[in-house]
């Protein structure tokens, strides 16, 4: 079974010449205040209210904001201006410390940091090729820079995981 489905559905219906019924009430409002003020004002006075009331009439009518009509653009701008806005801002809880210090046990072997580091692998090809610890010095430093730059930390599985530490200064 074939079901007919609706097309051009934000399109509205013409209904005055290419206008829309909702654009044919604000031009025609426009046009009618327009005309009212003729008798009322002067002319060069006129001229000037008919070119920006006339303008403002025919934005209201004619123009859409990415598919919005300005109207609905208008109307939710003085919503948004006129109701009060809640800013939430949640403070930081003292119990809980950012940083906690892990442990360092000493076992023989590689430890996850200096896999991390990437300083077991060059101390060892260092040995490879010299026989000697003679960069030990420059591997400290090296050393130094990249601990300041990953922190290992737990996870509340008691899994430990490097992390890189971004320090806003």
């Amino acid at each position: 079974m074939q079901f007919q489905v609706p097309q051009f559905i934000e399109t509205e219906d013409k209904i005055v010449g290419p206008l829309s019924l909702r654009q044919f009430v604000y031009v025609g409002i426009t046009a009618g205040f327009c005309f009212a003020l003729f008798f009322i004002i002067k002319l060069w006075l006129w001229i000037i209210l008919t070119i920006i009331i006339g303008g403002g009439g025919l934005a209201l009518a004619l123009v859409k904001v990415n598919g919005r009509p300005l109207t609905t653009i208008f109307l939710s701008a003085l919503k948004f201006y006129w109701q009060p806005q809640t800013f939430v801002w949640q403070a930081e809880n003292p119990e809980i410390k950012k940083e906690e210090e892990i442990e360092k046990i000493a076992k023989p072997g590689f430890s996850l940091e200096d896999i991390i580091m990437g300083l077991n692998l060059k101390g060892t090809w260092q040995k490879l090729q010299t026989g000697t610890k003679r960069g030990l010095i420059g591997a400290q430093q090296i050393s130094q820079k990249v601990k300041e730059r990953y922190q290992i930390f737990e996870k509340i599985t008691g899994e430990r995981q490097a992390a890189r530490r971004v320090d806003y200064r």
